[in-house]
């Protein structure tokens, strides 16, 4: 991996007499021999569907397993995939599972795989994060708080998977594509004793077997992760790349290095101190496109002083976000004085959303005890290991001295050390960040539930989770108007600090061809292909 990155010290060489001939880069043998080359952030804390919860994971598996259906990297549509037909009678889904879907030993997928997947999801012992987003088929909720086993989801036949909805949930289909719908091979995971626990052995490159477009070939520890074609797959005349390797590159001027080097094909980000530079020079590899995420900090709501409102919004209406998005960021990037994007749903807006009044600020923390931050205990910003991240972390470090006169510590961790410490509460604060799993807001504001095991802040509130609650309707307008009055609560009681939203930024070579922006970041890596492949864009 060391030897991979490192910047190559000639470009060119030089043969007496013969003249000078230019030296194939991995990315010229990838677009060669099929093999695309990505940037990803950091190593997959697992690779297990029921079990991940990072945005770096979720493209791995969407290489590797395949739901009941897919959306369409360009539209969001929903297609078919897995399952090849479905009906819908009001309550309930019938999904048809296709005759050729296969898993990559050969077993045929059944639609028992599924009911085995969101049964092991909604194990408690297995201890999903994710397991919130089944709640929509009946009795999910039920069946995770051990109060019956009867859930509303089952195997028909071998190829007929029913699921009755307990509320309405307009939006269900897009829920089919996360990871947590995804189905697990319950004859591997029975082997090695994964059936109900967090058993890892399973996921390992020798062990794996998965249904979707490509398989686990190689996945080590600081190092790649490489897929290759799953010839068993029902669609692999549609699979144009033979393989993808994933690379784990959390520093992102060496990525941005490596990409020059011509040892990737697509970053996962955009070194804001090199935008001017590529902007001017690299103009044709460079992407921007709207995207439905939101960078924020969570605040544990259980540690002094942090537990009272005033210094949460405080803390909030003193950070600049202008200047960090003019500063660091430099790619279109929009201020976040919500937590919900403003294109999440068609007609949906937050009543209220942060201001930025330091004067305000000040008298905040004033009236919580601390005037001019006399008394404010040292507290810190727990963030993963990014060049990106720490920036961010320095100026809001920084803005917080000069408004509030209060010292704060910055503090990294590696991406599953981090993980973890969200997980257990470990932190003051911590940098977050979600993009949505599908176009509602719900997608950003369920995770705030009391219960929800991604509700990191420790806030609870009994108004909200009614509020989101009743907001599960088909009534598009009720729904708005309920969710818009839950985030109203965020907004005023400040668990999580919102700073600015997404723009997906980052850098391609030209020869790869249809690879599409799209606000989810949502590729499935089918169709994909370099220059001269295919002509099927």
């Amino acid at each position: 991996m060391k030897n991979f990155f490192k910047a190559a010290a000639i470009a060119f060489f030089c043969i007496s007499s013969f003249g000078c001939a230019k030296r194939e880069t991995p990315a010229d043998a990838g677009a060669k021999n099929g093999t695309l080359l990505v940037g990803n952030s950091a190593d997959p804390a697992t690779l297990d569907p029921s079990l991940t919860t990072g945005l770096n994971e979720f493209k791995i598996l969407c290489a590797l397993f395949e739901g009941l259906v897919c959306a369409d990297t360009k539209t969001l549509e929903i297609l078919p995939a897995a399952a090849e037909s479905w009906s819908f009678d009001g309550s309930s889904y019938t999904f048809k599972i296709r005759k050729s879907a296969k898993w990559s030993d050969g077993e045929k997928l059944k639609a028992s795989d599924f009911v085995f997947a969101f049964k092991r999801i909604l194990n408690p012992k297995v201890g999903a994060e994710y397991a919130h987003f089944l709640f929509p088929i009946k009795n999910a909720k039920s069946f995770f708080e051990g109060k019956t086993k009867d859930l509303g989801a089952k195997a028909i036949d071998g190829e007929t998977l029913k699921i009755e909805l307990e509320r309405p949930c307009p939006h269900f289909l897009s829920l089919l594509y996360h990871n947590a719908f995804f189905p697990l091979p319950e004859h591997i995971l029975k082997k090695f004793g994964a059936e109900d626990k967090r058993e890892g052995s399973w996921v390992r490159p020798e062990n794996m077997v998965s249904n979707g477009a490509f398989t686990l070939k190689k996945w080590s520890v600081n190092g790649k992760v490489r897929v290759e074609k799953n010839p068993l797959y029902w669609d692999a005349e549609n699979v144009l790349l033979n393989a993808v390797e994933f690379y784990p590159i959390s520093n992102i001027n060496t990525e941005d290095r490596a990409f020059r080097a011509g040892q990737l094909h697509i970053t996962d980000s955009v070194a804001a101190s090199r935008m001017d530079a590529i902007k001017r020079d690299m103009a044709k590899n460079l992407k921007i496109g709207d995207m439905l995420g939101v960078y924020y900090y969570a605040i544990n709501t259980a540690r002094p002083p942090l537990n009272d409102p005033k210094v949460r919004k405080a803390l909030a209406m003193s950070i600049n976000r202008k200047a960090i998005i003019s500063n660091f960021l430099k790619a279109e990037q929009k201020p976040a004085t919500t937590f919900v994007p403003p294109n999440a749903s068609k007609g949906y807006a937050c009543p209220i959303s942060i201001k930025e009044d330091i004067k305000e600020a000040r008298k905040l923390l004033a009236d919580a005890g601390y005037p001019d931050g006399k008394g404010f205990p040292e507290i810190t910003i727990t963030y993963n290991t990014s060049e990106q991240h720490r920036p961010i972390a320095e100026a809001i470090q920084a803005q917080w001295k000069e408004a509030l006169n209060i010292k704060v510590e910055l503090f990294n961790l590696s991406w599953p050390a981090y993980l973890a410490a969200r997980r257990q509460g470990d932190f003051f604060i911590t940098r977050a960040s979600w993009v949505a799993d599908y176009a509602s807001p719900e997608s950003f504001l369920e995770m705030f539930s009391s219960k929800s095991p991604l509700n990191h802040s420790g806030w609870k509130n009994k108004n909200f989770d009614n509020l989101t609650a009743s907001a599960m309707t088909n009534d598009a307008k009720v729904s708005n108007e309920k969710f818009s009055l839950a985030e109203k609560l965020i907004i005023e009681e400040v668990p999580i600090i919102p700073i600015y939203f997404y723009s997906r930024v980052f850098l391609m070579d030209e020869r790869v061809k249809n690879w599409h922006l799209n606000p989810l970041d949502y590729h499935n890596f089918k169709g994909v292909h370099f220059e001269g492949e295919s002509e099927n864009d």
